[in-house]
């Protein structure tokens, strides 16, 4: 699940980078892999992960062990938890750790099983498999009633209209669902060579806490859009993000040109008195964001 992807990737990162081999074997059975998971691992370790599906259709595959190797032994965990937040903390949850010196028939036994399994009944998930089960997943009640279950618990991640009044910078903003997979698609295409994107997403995904995440590599951003509400909104959003309140806005009287974010309104901006070294030079912002593209002639 997402949340236990977020509790260990800065783990498996920091073992990537000491040249530790990390190997998974997951499976799409009963819609359980969250796509943003997959793509949130592939996103922050590329291929240095060999990541794979469980893929003979006419069995469940629900096993839940964990292999460590080390210099000195190896060892497993066997038993109830799930890589999600609830299971790696605080729900009630069974496991059985053994060490290869202290039981190896039992290590050996499980050790061939799981090499059985990741050798010879599986998948590489590469864009393709991710973009497929992206497609074709669908959100299991699970997660409803995950969800129904913190009902009570504050959603950090939430904006009220009082946060909103008082300018407040909301921590711990992460993306989640689509905006993962997304950015994963944006910086492959960045890294192909491309310098321009479009994204194309239903009201309600986020895609301007979207762009806000996309640019937080960029020094200087300037978002422009058609409404004074949004550019205000968005301005919110990119605070939060970026936790910084160097911004400035380009519209009707104001018009800030010495700010780390800019946000204007493009019937101000798009006048030839404005389109000026004297306001912006052209190098000035490294990351530009249109929104309602339509609306950028």
């Amino acid at each position: 699940m997402d949340s236990g992807v977020k509790m260990i990737l800065d783990d498996l990162k920091e073992a990537i980078d000491r040249n530790v081999s990390i190997r998974i074997l997951t499976r799409s059975y009963l819609n359980i892999t969250s796509p943003s998971a997959l793509y949130m691992l592939k996103r922050g370790l590329k291929n240095k992960i060999d990541l794979r599906f469980y893929n003979v259709n006419n069995k469940s595959f629900h096993p839940k062990s964990y292999i460590v190797h080390t210099e000195n032994d190896s060892e497993i965990y066997i038993g109830s938890s799930n890589p999600s937040k609830g299971a790696l903390t605080d729900s009630i949850e069974r496991n059985y750790r053994f060490l290869r010196s202290q039981n190896p028939e039992d290590f050996n036994a499980f050790y061939a099983e799981f090499e059985n399994l990741f050798n010879n009944y599986s998948e590489i998930i590469d864009d393709g498999v991710m973009k497929n089960h992206s497609k074709n997943w669908k959100r299991p009640q699970v997660y409803k009633d995950i969800e129904r279950a913190k009902e009570n618990d504050k959603n950090k991640d939430e904006i009220t209209p009082k946060d909103i009044e008082e300018n407040k910078v909301i921590e711990l903003f992460e993306p989640k669902g689509a905006q993962i997979e997304a950015l994963y698609e944006l910086e492959n295409s960045r890294e192909e060579g491309f310098d321009k994107g479009l994204v194309v997403a239903a009201t309600g995904v986020g895609k301007t806490y979207l762009a806000a995440f996309d640019s937080i590599k960029a020094e200087r951003v300037l978002f422009v859009a058609h409404r004074e509400e949004i550019i205000k909104q968005a301005a919110i959003s990119f605070k939060n993000v970026r936790k910084s309140d160097d911004i400035g806005f380009f519209y009707n009287n104001i018009k800030d040109n010495d700010k780390s974010m800019i946000f204007a309104l493009v019937q101000t901006l798009g006048k030839d008195e404005y389109l000026k070294e004297e306001y912006f030079k052209r190098d000035y912002f490294d990351y530009i964001v249109i929104d309602e593209f339509h609306h950028a002639v």
